[in-house]
């Protein structure tokens, strides 16, 4: 094919315009740092465990506009990183483990895990700051559990 225009070289300037035009869609991947929690409501004032605490009130008021429960109290709470295009288990009680792969765009892959054997999983979009829920109800006690996935502003 002979192109009238294409002398067989392509200038130095458009090859760098080029690689930084597209340079960012590889940049894409990152390591995500997580903080992952497991959370407890109920409507009773105190949780039977007194090593519970409170969640914070803006988290609360937040899962109260969705879920009937009046009180919501934090069993557990980790944090670790997630790598670029990889995963990591966060294992929150010797019931529930969440598992999460970070993918292209700002999204990533869930696992949940209950009592070792894979119970769903789902892609969310993830964005610093903001969090994301799972929830299940406690048939044995009146109350829910709740697993909130956050992508932490580290600055």
């Amino acid at each position: 094919m002979n192109l009238p225009w294409f002398s067989g070289r392509i200038p130095r300037p458009l090859v760098l315009a080029l690689f930084l035009a597209l340079g960012p869609l590889g940049a894409q991947a990152k390591e995500l740092k997580i903080e992952t929690k497991l959370i407890w409501g109920s409507n009773e004032e105190k949780s039977p465990k007194k090593e519970h605490e409170p969640v914070d009130e803006a988290t609360a008021a937040k899962l109260r506009k969705v879920f009937k429960w009046k009180n919501y109290f934090v069993e557990k709470k980790l944090t670790g990183t997630v790598p670029s295009r990889g995963s990591n288990q966060f294992k929150l009680s010797d019931k529930c483990t969440i598992e999460i792969t970070e993918l292209e765009g700002p999204k990533v892959e869930v696992k949940l895990i209950g009592k070792g054997q894979p119970v769903h999983k789902a892609t969310h979009e993830i964005r610093k700051g903001e969090w994301f829920v799972y929830t299940g109800d406690d048939d044995k006690h009146e109350c829910s559990w709740f697993v909130i996935i956050t992508e932490l502003d580290e600055k």
